[in-house]
């Protein structure tokens, strides 16, 4: 994986602690902290990621959103160059 994509998630989910946006960090956590190095914890955290895009869609930025999907192909391309 490459190593700026777990400071971004954290980036990410700070913003919305910060915010109290409750909804993108229900969908987001169980992801987040399924990262473990392995193909299983990052189909995880896509999953996570892509369930922010669909549950909480109206609780998160258009800046937000765009940085969601760019980690989703982030780590995308991080599976499939395994």
């Amino acid at each position: 994986m490459e190593s700026d994509i777990p400071t971004d998630l954290r980036k990410l989910a700070d913003r919305w602690c910060e915010r109290r946006a409750l909804a993108p960090l229900l969908h987001f956590l169980p992801g987040y902290f399924a990262l473990n190095g392995l193909s299983d914890g990052h189909h995880d955290c896509i999953t996570a990621l892509k369930n922010v895009l669909a549950f909480a869609k109206g609780s998160i930025t258009p800046d937000e959103r765009d940085e969601v999907k760019r980690l989703i192909r982030r780590l995308e391309a991080a599976l499939a160059s395994t």
